[in-house]
């Protein structure tokens, strides 16, 4: 019997150079902390209507909104501005984003993706940017973060949410830290004639907050409690902290720890404002805290929208030449003002969005 031989075609594609070619599968999409509803509520209930706020106060230089932040791979931020705000108000939307992540791997190919859908938004203004670089760079006035900043800057809002602690860097260790960049932001910004909001996202307690730098914040703490007696009757009256002895007791638990932190966090911020030349005043306009740790029992992570207004106002001759009156802003009344508001919002009444803790 004979069999017809069939055709070997062990060594073709060799030959013709044919090679198998397989799609990439998609990889499936981590669900992380800002795709959660709660941070959808922060954005929408908090950032977007302060934003919102501002703008109908102000209208932006050139009708263009310029915003600072932190946006992600996916840029969730970005887009829900534009729909939100710019859309409505008929405004274009010019960015500076940090990520640090922005050229590694899978993170890298999200980003480029998602930067090719923000752009195609009609009101995107396209010499926005996304650096590859911690937003912490810009402490370092060598840093290509820190030019690129002032360069586009000033800005009408800024937005570090930061999934970590703002105050878990040692103060004193190296260059690149939270408060060196708020620093130098807020100094940057004082060149603004109109108001600007801040928004400030952190991990509270004890954890999350340097104990070096805790110490510095109490001190700023007590002294007011010192210097001011609307501060110290607030501070009685909501905290039951009326001097160093009852603030170290209150710093002992995590939760004393995340008051105190965010209420001299917010003073700080004003002590800046008002040591600038001319100085600013600040406004706490809302705060919204939630649950992330469940072993917790407060709100330990807190997001805090600021509104920041140049007073104008001209600082005293202290050679004496100009006879003109002192107008700097009142430090006493103003920083009272303040810890008053962060006093109520962290004595029980923090909006404590439980329904969407998941």
């Amino acid at each position: 019997m004979t069999t017809t031989p069939q055709p070997d075609d062990s060594h073709a594609e060799d030959i013709i150079g044919v090679t198998q070619y397989a799609p990439e599968k998609p990889t499936v999409k981590s669900f992380l902390p800002w795709h959660k509803p709660r941070k959808q509520f922060v954005r929408k209930k908090q950032w977007c209507e302060q934003i919102l706020k501002l703008v109908d106060e102000v209208i932006p230089e050139n009708n263009i909104l310029k915003y600072l932040g932190l946006p992600g791979d996916d840029l969730l931020d970005l887009r829900y501005f534009h729909k939100l705000v710019c859309e409505p108000k008929n405004l274009g939307l010019k960015f500076l984003g940090f990520n640090h992540g922005a050229g590694v791997n899978q993170s890298g190919t999200e980003l480029n993706i998602s930067l090719d859908e923000v752009f195609k938004l009609p009101l995107v203004d396209k010499t926005s940017d996304i650096l590859g670089d911690d937003i912490c760079q810009i402490a370092n006035a060598n840093s290509v973060a820190w030019e690129k900043s002032r360069v586009m800057g000033p800005y009408d809002v800024i937005n570090i949410d930061l999934c970590d602690g703002l105050g878990k860097h040692p103060h004193d260790k190296f260059l690149e830290t939270h408060y060196n960049t708020l620093y130098n932001l807020m100094t940057f910004q004082a060149r603004r004639s109109t108001p600007w909001l801040l928004l400030l996202t952190t991990r509270t307690g004890t954890d999350h907050t340097e104990a070096k730098v805790l110490d510095i914040l109490k001190g700023l703490y007590n002294q007011n409690l010192i210097d001011c007696e609307a501060f110290l009757q607030a501070s009685k009256s909501k905290l039951n902290v009326e001097d160093i002895g009852t603030l170290n007791e209150r710093c002992a638990t995590s939760k004393g720890v995340a008051d105190i932190f965010m209420v001299a966090l917010c003073k700080w911020i004003g002590k800046i404002s008002v040591g600038q030349n001319p100085p600013s005043k600040i406004e706490v306009k809302s705060v919204v805290g939630y649950q992330v740790d469940q072993t917790e029992t407060f709100s330990d992570l807190v997001s805090i929208a600021i509104k920041i207004s140049p007073t104008n106002a001209a600082v005293a001759d202290k050679v004496g030449l100009a006879t003109g009156q002192d107008r700097q802003y009142n430090y006493t009344h103003f920083i009272s003002t303040v810890s008053s508001a962060c006093n109520r919002v962290f004595a029980g009444e923090i909006l404590r969005h439980r329904t969407w803790v998941y």
